[in-house]
């Protein structure tokens, strides 16, 4: 639970009479210790909020802000060498966060802690709408330097007939390779076909569940052995219908599934980062096949809301590194009685070591899914993104809007639900495009807080030049010879300036070149502001692992309709060696001169 007054607007609460706030705490950048970022104040001001910098990596490239992890998280700080805390006397810089969405501590307490003030949304000073989907109206009027936390359209992800759609096209198209998901039907429209498949296996089990709830909300499991009158009563209902995965995976004797954070910066070039913690969540009563137990809720579903009603349910303390506990302590550990019944990713590894079961293959098997099916979700929501900015769909993601919105104005988290098999095959449940951000126990605290963080460094939130240009330390005003950068505002990336025509040249070219240290030679200078942008966004990750593209993407380009010119630019840099090529060595041959340097390769 979100605490009381956490939604109240930061202009409204300084007014209302509350206690003053406990100073922030971060870790400076010179002395790796925590200090206050508030100056002396009078009892009746509110201490005031530092940001802090972060700068590029290359030379003359401007700082985005950089979101340090709260000490309350218990989570180990990230590297804050290249930190530069900005002037507190300098421009105050803004979030806006809507009531259409849920408030969550792990979200607020890392704005404030950034440094960043609360505004409305209609004040238009904001640099972060954390929000619902963005209209047409709001998609419109973004400019450059704005970022909004959802791309629009992603309800064919987050909708479970719309994802089973989407996934079924390729699996029409590319068979086997696309069983990513258990076999579905779309009631009532399919009630035949399932009905067709209920006859012909008649062992098989089943789970139905509503279109556009959560949280278990309304999910059944039952056997084709229904009667009639209840499968056409089931019918009726507007739902999905899937295959229940008959061999899950036990724990101990307990079927568990796992949460798995994925953030999209871009869908073009699509880039793909997961975070290096999930959350292991175990059911509640052991796992029984005997169908009479279907209608046991807390022993079939894994959802935290069905389970922590439970008296069996046990929270996880988090209270040191598992990893670090010898084995017989661990032994100790994990009795019925003890076991949590939620674990960390770490956890589960070290479960699998253990048990000498394969957990790198099932990671393998985790990216591959989740590869696959923002692959499958892609095309509606560049459609999505183009009835929005009311341009032509043959725009595609290179449409803008009239205020400067680009395909690099969105990002969004994404919580992957996965089943593995007793074979560790992975099965993709569901995918939730508001994933909960609770912190309601220590585990949830340290993974989620953290991860937020890391979200708001990696997007690249640019501050305004008059924060950077007063403040401490070496960053300055780049010169408006460095690519990538205009004078004018640096918020905006140089645009492509190749005709369609030339650009189709250019990638022709690109993509013929059999050895991909050849390909560079034809990049132009918005493809190397591109490759600039993603390594600066690798080397300020965190936790999170960028996973689509790599040197092996290559693998999934009969899955795409067309490679974009973007994607073929950063997946052709990948190839080649990607960041290795940037460090002072024969590589850096491969760079033309007269892009920038980089200055520093200790990555953040």
């Amino acid at each position: 639970m979100h605490a009381p007054g956490d939604g109240m607007d930061d202009a409204k609460k300084s007014h209302s009479g509350e206690k003053r706030p406990s100073p922030i705490i971060i870790a400076t950048p010179d002395v790796q210790q925590a200090v206050e970022t508030s100056v002396p104040v009078s009892p009746t001001m509110k201490p005031k909020r530092q940001a802090t910098l972060l700068p590029s990596v290359f030379e003359g490239r401007p700082p985005v802000l950089l979101f340090s992890y709260t000490v309350a998280c218990g989570a180990v700080q990230r590297p804050m060498d290249r930190a530069v805390l900005a002037d507190i006397d300098g421009p105050r810089i803004f979030y806006s966060h809507t009531d259409a969405v849920h408030e969550y501590n792990a979200v607020l307490n890392i704005l404030r802690q950034g440094g960043l003030y609360r505004v409305r949304p209609d004040s238009q000073r904001w640099l972060l709408l954390w929000s619902t989907h963005p209209t047409g109206e709001t998609l419109r009027s973004l400019k450059p330097m704005q970022k909004t936390n959802h791309f629009p359209g992603s309800w064919h992800l987050g909708r479970k007939d719309l994802l089973w759609r989407n996934v079924a096209r390729m699996q029409k198209k590319f068979g086997k390779e696309y069983q990513i998901t258990p076999q579905g039907y779309i009631l009532p429209k399919a009630y035949v076909a399932w009905e067709s498949a209920r006859v012909r296996q008649p062992s098989a089990v089943w789970i139905w569940k509503p279109c556009s709830q959560s949280c278990g909300r309304g999910i059944r499991v039952f056997s084709s052995s229904i009667t009639s009158e209840e499968a056409k009563e089931l019918g009726k209902k507007r739902g999905i219908i899937q295959r229940y995965v008959p061999n899950p995976l036990l724990i101990d004797g307990y079927k568990f599934d796992l949460r798995i954070y994925v953030l999209v910066l871009s869908y073009d070039p699509l880039k793909i980062y997961i975070n290096d913690e999930g959350l292991v969540r175990l059911a509640t009563e052991k796992y029984s096949a005997d169908t009479d137990t279907l209608d046991s809720r807390m022993m079939h579903l894994t959802n935290y809301s069905v389970n922590k009603s439970s008296p069996a349910f046990v929270q996880n303390k988090d209270n040191r590194d598992k990893a670090d506990v010898d084995e017989e302590e661990e032994e100790e550990e994990v009795d019925d009685e003890a076991r949590p019944s939620k674990w960390s990713l770490s956890e589960l590894r070290l479960h699998f070591e253990r048990n000498s079961l394969d957990y790198k293959a099932v990671h393998s098997g985790i990216k591959d899914v989740v590869i696959k099916t923002l692959l499958a979700a892609e095309p509606p929501l560049q459609a999505e993104w183009c009835k929005l900015l009311e341009k032509e769909d043959s725009e595609g993601w290179a449409a803008q809007g009239p205020s400067g919105a680009n395909r690099s104005s969105c990002f969004e988290l994404y919580g992957f639900d996965v089943l593995v098999d007793r074979d560790l095959k992975t099965w993709l449940l569901e995918v939730n495009i508001c994933p909960s951000l609770s912190s309601g126990s220590p585990l949830d605290k340290r993974i989620k807080t953290k991860l937020v963080a890391d979200i708001f460094t990696i997007v690249g939130i640019r501050p305004p030049a008059a924060m950077w240009k007063r403040s401490r330390g070496s960053i300055k005003r780049p010169s408006s010879d460095i690519i990538g950068l205009d004078d004018a505002d640096f918020n905006i990336s140089r645009p492509c300036t190749l005709t369609p025509t030339d650009l189709a040249k250019r990638k022709a070219k690109i993509a013929a070149c059999q050895n991909p240290t050849d390909a560079l030679a034809f990049f132009d200078e918005s493809a190397w502001e591109m490759v600039l942008e993603s390594h600066d966004q690798d080397m300020r990750c965190g936790g999170l692992e960028r996973i689509f593209p790599t040197s092996t993407s290559k693998q999934y380009l009969e899955y795409l309709e067309q490679e974009s010119y973007w994607n073929l630019v950063l997946r052709r840099w990948q190839e080649a060696g990607g960041g290795e090529n940037f460090r002072r060595n024969g590589a850096r041959s491969l760079v033309p001169p007269w892009v920038p340097q980089q200055v520093c390769f200790s990555p953040t």
